[in-house]
């Protein structure tokens, strides 16, 4: 009997940075698979005792409940001793705290503020796809009613009536990825194998994810690309690790994968091609 339960989706970009720390670890968990956009289970009032917020990942050990990735992360490696140190103290505190704040998700931050931020940002195409598997009605009915977190119920509910993000946005979110990706590719040129050198800590969990989402989006080659060495070579060595297959391929839905497949084909993001130009342009800035 698993002591530890995780609440999370798959295609979660925070369900999926507590799993990669919980792979990173060695530690196994009961999962609870909830749906969000297209279903709405997030929004439910059992799930709302546990985490008030809505939000996923929750994760509960041994009947205390903690609703929050890097929540998680911290609980785990304090907790338990076993496998990689996700918060080690023998590096500088103040330069891994602000890189923590940059990659991690944050509902207090503005969509495009940080990395983190954009992760969730450049996913609004699917998530209006999904939101759009719903009635009108029910989606106004469970946001309005339901969702705590005031600021989001609006915008969600405007998506769903437009159907799509607005182009604005989206040509935001392109632009911000490539400003935060230059920013990380600076950090990476120490060329030592993780984010804070030598040792891989909980921002490589978060990154994990965060490069995921973009590739998962087919903004694929941000990652190859030649102006991005240091990116291109850190996105090979996390990929490898085992917590990548364990914390995020093995429990993709395939919900967006049929509609990542509807919108480009095989093809690349339409916004693509304005983000390597970005970058190209951030670059002879420098």
């Amino acid at each position: 009997m698993h002591k530890i339960e995780l609440y999370g989706y798959g295609e979660s970009v925070a369900s999926n940075m507590a799993r990669v720390a919980l792979s990173e670890k060695n530690i196994s968990y009961k999962y609870n698979l909830l749906y969000l956009e297209s279903k709405g289970d997030h929004l439910s009032k059992k799930y709302k005792k546990l985490n008030p917020k809505n939000l996923v990942p929750t994760m509960i050990d041994n009947g205390n409940v903690i609703p929050d990735s890097i929540q998680i992360m911290r609980h785990i490696n304090s907790t338990y001793a076993d496998g990689t140190d996700l918060f080690p103290e023998n590096i500088n505190q103040d330069i891994f705290n602000n890189l923590l704040d940059f990659v991690k998700l944050d509902e207090k931050k503005e969509l495009g503020e940080t990395l983190g931020t954009t992760a969730g940002g450049i996913s609004a195409t699917i998530l209006v796809r999904l939101l759009c598997k719903r009635s009108l009605l029910s989606v106004i009915w469970d946001y309005s009613t339901k969702h705590s977190i005031k600021k989001r119920i609006p915008i969600f509910i405007l998506l769903r009536i437009l159907g799509k993000p607005p182009e604005k946005l989206s040509k935001k979110m392109a632009l911000a990825l490539s400003k935060h990706l230059v920013y990380i590719e600076d950090i990476l040129k120490h060329e030592k194998p993780f984010m804070m050198g030598d040792q891989y800590t909980a921002i490589d969990s978060c990154m994990t994810s965060i490069l995921h989402r973009i590739n998962e989006m087919r903004f694929t080659n941000l990652l190859t690309s030649e102006n991005l060495p240091n990116i291109a070579k850190y996105w090979k060595i996390i990929q490898a690790r085992p917590s990548y297959k364990e914390g995020i391929l093995d429990y993709v839905t395939g919900e967006w994968e049929i509609e990542i497949q509807s919108l480009f084909g095989n093809g690349s993001n339409k916004y693509e091609d304005l983000a390597l130009s970005e970058i190209t342009r951030l670059l002879k800035e420098k």
